[in-house]
């Protein structure tokens, strides 16, 4: 799969004449709402389209009109995808109040408008994590309109999500596997933040899974700086704050020494959630190798924990790992939706941070590890 991207350069004459897309635009996918974070009294958003025919490039999707924002949003061109689709972004940061708001936004005058919630600046956060990767279910109610109900009921301020892109999205950017609608719908009405849970981790890595990861979950092209990946060009961590609960989204590639700085960047949380997910393990004399390797998985574990009891002793913050469990005592389990029909939300509260298990069929999980940081929060 080869993906281009020039990093917001449109790959045509820049002479060639304009032609705004008289009607609403085809998309492949999207709108794919990515959360940017907070930043004073905003609410920093990237929405990202895919729409179909390279051959007709000279031709923008219409700028993207958002409520609260006082001009419309011009596109930015991402990159070409295989089967000659284009991927594309709008950036933009909508007004914050004491509560709860909402934000509508679409192509004016071309078809029903998206809305997302907007998080108060009074307001506890509310986060469903989960690890969506892989197509198959498990027999019972659809865990993606379940999700979608309880997010209809009362929003989520954000999906933070391991597997889903590119598991969820084939190379050329439609959706793949089951629970389309109820997906798309959730993926134009939450902002999300995506960790990486696909193969190819080493350092430098940049396989078209890993391209096509950033172009989507990410809203950046190959050579774009990415304000909430936080400066590192090799792997593709994320992370960001709202109303003092932290989420740093891992990606097995970072470097021991790029764990502790994006730690930092923390401090002023009440709690931290760090989703890390697991790394595919390789087996024989190749998986031997690959521990003895500076940032194999392996290394980028024991790594992971000294940064985080590190950052605990030394922060008091309070630290929650959730990923793949295999016996470590300090994770907390990451259900996935495929298969557990299972979710976790987060709440950031005035007595501190809850985190229940919600979802479509009944799943025991295993206790939440007690003091893992030592501070009894």
């Amino acid at each position: 799969m080869g993906l281009a991207s020039t990093g917001g350069v449109r790959p045509w004459s820049a002479a060639m004449k304009r032609r705004r897309r008289p009607t609403q635009p085809i998309l492949t996918l999207g709108p794919l709402l990515l959360a940017r974070g907070a930043q004073g009294d905003r609410w920093r958003v990237t929405v990202v389209i895919v729409t179909p025919n390279a051959a007709s490039a000279a031709e923008e999707p219409p700028d993207l009109t958002v409520a609260g924002v006082g001009l419309p949003v011009p596109p930015r061109w991402l990159g070409l995808l295989p089967q000659g689709n284009t991927a594309w972004r709008y950036d933009f940061a909508v007004p914050r109040g004491a509560q709860d708001g909402r934000a509508d936004y679409g192509f004016l005058d071309l078809g029903t408008p998206w809305t997302f919630a907007v998080p108060g600046l009074a307001v506890p956060p509310r986060v469903a994590l989960a690890d969506a990767g892989g197509d198959g279910a498990a027999p019972g109610p659809s865990p993606w309109s379940a999700l979608l109900s309880r997010h209809r009921a009362q929003p989520f301020h954000m999906l933070a999500l391991s597997g889903l892109v590119p598991h969820g999205v084939g190379p050329d950017g439609a959706p793949t596997g089951g629970a389309l609608a109820e997906r798309r719908a959730l993926m134009a009405s939450v902002p999300h933040l995506m960790a990486w849970g696909g193969p190819g981790h080493g350092p430098g890595h940049n396989g078209p899974g890993r391209a096509l990861h950033r172009l989507l979950a990410m809203g950046l092209g190959a050579d774009e700086p990415a304000e909430n990946a936080w400066g590192r060009p090799n792997d593709l961590v994320q992370g960001l704050t709202l109303n003092r609960l932290g989420l740093l989204a891992l990606d097995h590639a970072a470097t021991a020494d790029s764990l502790a700085e994006r730690l930092d960047r923390l401090r002023g949380c009440r709690a931290v959630l760090v989703l890390a997910p697991a790394v595919p393990v390789a087996t024989g004399w190749r998986g031997r190798l690959a521990r003895l390797r500076p940032g194999t998985g392996a290394a980028f574990e024991t790594a992971l924990d000294n940064a985080l009891a590190h950052f605990r002793q030394d922060s008091g913050v309070k630290v929650v790992r959730l990923g793949a469990v295999e016996d470590r005592e300090s994770t907390r389990p990451l259900p996935s939706l495929t298969t557990d029909g299972q979710w976790l939300e987060a709440r950031l509260g005035a007595t501190g941070l809850d985190l229940l298990a919600q979802g479509a069929r009944p799943l025991v999980l295993t206790d939440t590890p007690a003091d893992t940081d030592g501070t009894g929060r």
